[in-house]
């Protein structure tokens, strides 16, 4: 037996070092387009995207001529803005002048995409895997044309580090051999409203435009 854990780990090191050798490291960066899809057209009629970003790093490790695994770590940005028609009065009825208002909804991961990519093309390939990620914290923030004062509200909170995770499906081309840009979506499979009293169940869904560039 101890010698069969000897030949397992002695495999894993020298094809990690193989895999080492072969693989490329770079950084990426782009854009976030983001909402939270709550399975309920009540809640998501007011419900709109928010634009924001993303950046980190990635290592992209060869399997074979066909298809590489890569790793990544990025900080990125999501959430979602929900917009309401409404007219805000006070006990007197007056109106205190401000008939709309937007609930920005800030919510900021440390992620780690595992995916795995195709390539269909010399340059083009096809990327997909899982995501897990951890909540650094979240900032929502309540603004208005002429939105009074004392009614705009904001709420933060960091360190919550709760989990999310979900799949990603993307398409993406090289346009050299050390830059790429990528389009892929990600699905978050985690209910975000299961630790609350909510009673309806939200998703977070997210498109990505990436370019990444290769340093070595």
């Amino acid at each position: 037996m101890k010698k069969l854990y000897f030949f397992v780990l002695s495999f894993l090191i020298f094809n990690a070092s193989i895999w080492a050798q072969q693989a490329r490291f770079g950084v990426k960066a782009g854009l976030n387009v983001s909402n939270i899809d709550n399975n309920d057209p009540f809640y998501d009629e007011n419900s709109n995207y928010r634009t924001s970003f993303h950046a980190g790093l990635f290592a992209e490790i060869p399997l074979n001529s066909k298809f590489s695994f890569q790793p990544e770590l990025l900080y990125s940005s999501i959430g979602k803005v929900d917009r309401y028609d409404l007219n805000y009065r006070i006990f007197d009825l007056e109106p205190l002048g401000a008939d709309s208002f937007k609930l920005v909804q800030k919510r900021n991961y440390l992620t780690v995409p595992l995916t795995f990519k195709w390539y269909v093309a010399e340059r083009l390939y096809i990327n997909a895997g899982p995501q897990v990620s951890f909540l650094l914290n979240t900032v929502s923030k309540a603004k208005g044309d002429d939105f009074p004062d004392s009614y705009e509200d904001a709420y933060k909170a960091s360190g919550e580090f709760k989990l999310d995770y979900g799949a990603v499906l993307g398409v993406g081309f090289f346009i050299n051999d050390d830059i790429n840009i990528g389009l892929q979506y990600y699905r978050g499979l985690k209910d975000l409203y299961a630790d609350s009293f909510v009673d309806h169940k939200a998703y977070h869904s997210v498109f990505q435009l990436t370019a990444a560039y290769s340093i070595f």
